[in-house]
């Protein structure tokens, strides 16, 4: 059987659960350390599919921690760097709240 990487992340302490659950599950899988508290690394059989994963964890699991799932790590630094809002973003959506609050109610 060939392995390959899957990185999961998701809400703080979603680990356990998920190790649990992949523990009672027909999942066969290697639990790895990425270095990144906020990151899951496993070794799972290249030929299953990663919804069998999803199933395994548990729907519940997935959208309680609101997981994500990686093959690549790059693809998940990139993810993450896409989240933050820069500055002038920021300002902008204040600028845009201060004035719904102004006239939401002038009609």
């Amino acid at each position: 059987m060939a392995w390959s990487t899957l990185y999961i992340t998701g809400k703080k302490d979603f680990q356990e659960e998920v190790l649990n659950n992949l523990r009672h599950s027909d999942v066969s899988y290697l639990p790895g350390s990425s270095g990144d508290t906020d990151l899951l690394m496993l070794w799972v059989d290249e030929k299953m599919p990663l919804r069998d994963i999803k199933v395994a964890i548990g729907s519940k699991t997935v959208f309680k921690y609101r997981l994500l799932f990686f093959t690549d790590l790059d693809q998940h630094r990139t993810d993450k760097n896409k989240e933050r809002l820069t500055p002038r973003e920021e300002a902008m959506i204040r600028e845009m709240s201060n004035w719904e609050a102004r006239y939401r109610h002038s009609a």
